[in-house]
């Protein structure tokens, strides 16, 4: 059995004072894909900006690759191996397309030309918009390049919060499978999502809501049990 790679054990958080997360345990084994799913405000992107360390843990432990990283900064989190794509991909509109990889790599400079030359063996489309400012992108190489720039610190973890959020179902799916060509490079990838049509990518299902786990098993599971689904994700 692969071990854990990523385990939450009771974890809480919030904003101000109001709580999100009621105690979140998963684990995520080395190697595999975890999605997590949930409507609005369940606590998805609550848990995994947590993990990144760019909210504060109220309680509860979040341990990667054996360590105890809870409380650390969240600079200190990516020199670990944890990178995270965020919601609404927040790309640096006036910096070129390559400045924005470049500061993704700020943490780990030693990478750098190995990683671009990967970030754009998955994504071409960045390689031929280089020089162009990031803000003057499309919806879709923008997401494109939040994912890049996550990976430009050579992760062991990649985050990725609402990867195909306003992106159109073809690109959707052109993006879901560079994930999957990503997972299976040797990066462990947990996504926030809720559209179901990541399942097939899915090693681990998980779904929130109200702040805690209320399903976690295999992928498959989630994806061929119509009523399980229905139950769960509406």
């Amino acid at each position: 059995m692969t071990a854990a790679l990523l385990e939450v054990e009771g974890l809480r958080a919030g904003y101000g004072s109001v709580p999100v997360l009621q105690g979140v345990s998963f684990s995520v084994a080395e190697g595999e894909t975890a999605v997590m799913f949930g409507l609005n405000g369940a606590g998805k992107s609550t848990t995994v900006n947590t993990i990144a360390g760019l909210l504060k843990t109220w309680g509860g432990q979040v341990r990667f690759d054996g360590a105890v990283i809870t409380g650390l900064s969240a600079a200190e989190i990516v020199k670990r191996g944890v990178s995270l794509s965020p919601e609404g991909r927040r790309v640096f509109p006036q910096l070129s397309v390559k400045t924005n990889l470049v500061l993704g790599a700020w943490t780990r400079r030693s990478v750098q030309k190995e990683q671009m030359a990967k970030v754009f063996g998955y994504f071409p489309r960045l390689e031929e918009r280089v020089d162009q400012l990031a803000g003057t992108l499309s919806g879709g190489e923008q997401q494109m390049l939040a994912i890049g720039r996550a990976l430009m610190s050579k992760p062991r973890l990649l985050l990725i919060d609402e990867a195909s959020l306003g992106l159109s179902p073809k690109l959707t799916q052109t993006v879901f499978q560079v994930v999957n060509q990503i997972n299976d490079d040797g990066t462990t990838v947990v996504i926030v999502e809720q559209n179901v049509g990541v399942l097939p990518y899915a090693d681990q299902a998980l779904v929130m809501q109200k702040g805690t786990i209320t399903f976690d098993g295999r992928g498959s599971e989630l994806h061929e049990t119509g009523d399980l689904r229905a139950a769960y994700l509406g």
